[in-house]
């Protein structure tokens, strides 16, 4: 088969490949997101079941590391010796590269430190200087690789993690893109668990704006930041919300935002789950204050605090 007939295949398989482990990376974040919910205590019957994905995604993922990490030609793993050829401040470069990598500098007891005043230094002036403006480059390096043949691929988790980051001026050149980088809920469940409200001020007043859902107040209250909450509840239409906002205020010991949550009208709806919420957090005062609202609704498997 002539070159030229192959390379069109090879591209394909190339971008087949990388679409697949996108993927699989998006999976990831959610069932992750499923397991934080199922560990508040708003949905065991998931458990076992996203557990056993997430090891399984988990696996799939590292298959592909491992097999990259397997191209490497044997002069460099020779190299690749982190007692006698990585200097100190190169460890932690090497360390960010991959679990792999990652793994290998614990095993060998190496510290995860780059330091600015020893007597010479591993790094260039100008590496510093890009270390210490990385956010700043963050759109000239997405430009970069938006601009391949064929582009990076993004999704949602990339707007996502702008937000949580409380990237504003990221999250707008991103959706400033034609076409614009996607964006979903996670969008503002990121900006409220980071408590950036000026994200989530931007993103409602887009034109639709990003949608949300009860995981925004859910992140709002798992961060402590009550005048998102506030914010979020005071709009029209309002960000609806669940019991895991009151479980999450309990758990964080935020009595002032569990008491606003159940002023409201109607009230923040709750269940036992607060109460378990309180107890594993250890928060007696909360678990005091709900004692004197009244009796509350059981839920089936809830263990009893002692």
């Amino acid at each position: 088969m002539a070159r030229g007939a192959a390379e069109p295949s090879a591209k394909r398989a190339k971008v087949d490949e990388a679409d697949n482990e996108e993927d699989l990376v998006r999976r990831k974040e959610e069932v992750v997101r499923l397991l934080e919910r199922a560990r508040k205590g708003k949905d065991l019957s998931s458990h076992p079941r996203a557990e056993k994905e997430l090891m399984d995604l988990c696996a799939r993922l590292e298959a592909k590391n491992e097999e990259r990490l397997r191209r490497l030609p044997p002069e460099l793993w020779e190299k690749i010796d982190l007692q006698q050829n990585v200097q100190q401040n190169d460890v932690l470069a090497l360390a960010m590269t991959c679990r792999f990598f990652r793994d290998t500098t614990k095993e060998e007891g190496r510290e995860l430190k780059t330091s600015v005043t020893r007597d010479s230094t591993s790094h260039s002036l100008d590496w510093y200087r890009f270390a210490d403006d990385f956010p700043e480059n963050v759109p000239g390096c997405l430009e970069w690789v938006r601009a391949q043949d064929p582009p990076h691929r993004w999704n949602v988790v990339t707007c996502e993690q702008a937000a949580r980051e409380g990237d504003l001026e990221l999250l707008e050149w991103l959706r400033a893109q034609d076409p614009p980088c996607p964006w979903n809920e996670s969008t503002c469940a990121s900006a409220a668990e980071g408590g950036h409200l000026d994200v989530l001020r931007w993103v409602r007043a887009q034109d639709p704006p990003c949608p949300w859902d009860a995981e925004t107040c859910y992140w709002a209250a798992a961060g402590g930041h009550l005048d998102v909450l506030m914010w979020v509840r005071s709009r029209n239409p309002l960000c609806p919300w669940d019991v895991g906002t009151c479980a999450e205020a309990a758990f964080g010991r935020r009595l002032d935002m569990l008491k606003w949550a159940r002023s409201q009208h109607p009230p923040c709806p709750w269940d036992a789950w607060t109460c378990e919420g309180a107890t594993r957090g250890g928060h007696l005062d909360i678990l005091e204050w709900l004692r004197d609202q009244g009796p509350r609704q059981e839920t089936p498997n809830l263990p009893e605090a002692r």
